[in-house]
């Protein structure tokens, strides 16, 4: 029993040897393409327009080589609006700024009152236009969501419009408007991306109060009607 058990084990070990062998050198070539392709990602500038190439010589990896694909393409998207946002926001402050400078200087050299509003004025200026492009982009990302169907939300407009109203009746004090609210008896909701109806909203009344004369009343309508409900802003016709 001992002989054949002794001759017995001596080639299953030789066997085993071998087999694990060759289990190793298959699960190395294996995983070949998948360092290689590891390596293809790892060496991927996807801010420099580059993507991985959809013709791939191993076939099992098309589906990963898609995916990030599509991921690489989404980022470059994104760093294009940003380079595009601060292209933006270099252009339209660069007069601003340039003014501010100017009148900061004869400031110094004559500080009236009259220099020191303009000052302030071109200040405000600036940081409306900021406010604006900040505005845009908030939209640009809303919209992005409302295209993924998330964001949409049943909205009342007598809340949201006197909510606005509130806060900018600082503004309307300072500027000699009065702000008034209309709306229908009844809650009037829609179905809307309640950021993009309140930028729209907001730069309504902003644009009212800045662009007529003091004294001009400004008001917030709710509507309901058999065409729909709605949401408008508008002023008494006042002009100087």
């Amino acid at each position: 029993a001992s002989d054949i058990a002794e001759h017995l084990a001596s080639p299953s070990l030789i066997l085993l040897a071998l087999v694990a062998l060759v289990m190793w050198w298959t699960i190395r070539r294996g995983l070949r393409p998948l360092d290689q392709l590891s390596d293809e990602v790892a060496a991927l500038d996807g801010f420099a327009g580059q993507r991985l190439d959809t013709q791939h010589r191993f076939h099992e990896f098309s589906s990963t080589v898609t995916a990030i694909n599509t991921m690489v393409d989404g980022l470059q998207a994104q760093a294009q609006r940003e380079r595009q946002f601060a292209s933006d926001v270099a252009h339209e402050l660069r007069t601003p700024l340039t003014a501010i400078t100017l009148q900061a200087r004869a400031a110094q050299a004559d500080p009236s009152p009259q220099r020191l509003a303009r000052l302030e004025q071109e200040a405000l200026r600036a940081g409306r236009i900021l406010t604006q492009l900040l505005d845009l982009a908030r939209a640009q990302r809303a919209g992005q969501q409302a295209q993924a169907g998330d964001a949409v939300q049943d909205t009342a407009l007598g809340e949201m419009a006197a909510h606005l109203i509130s806060a900018h009746a600082q503004l309307a004090y300072e500027s000699d408007h009065e702000m008034s609210l209309v709306q229908e008896q009844g809650e009037v909701s829609v179905q809307v991306q309640p950021m993009l109806l309140e930028l729209a909203l907001r730069n309504l009344i902003e644009n009212a109060l800045r662009h007529t004369p003091p004294g001009t009343q400004v008001e917030v309508s709710v509507w309901r009607d058999a065409r729909g409900q709605g949401v408008s802003v508008s002023d008494d016709g006042q002009r100087a």
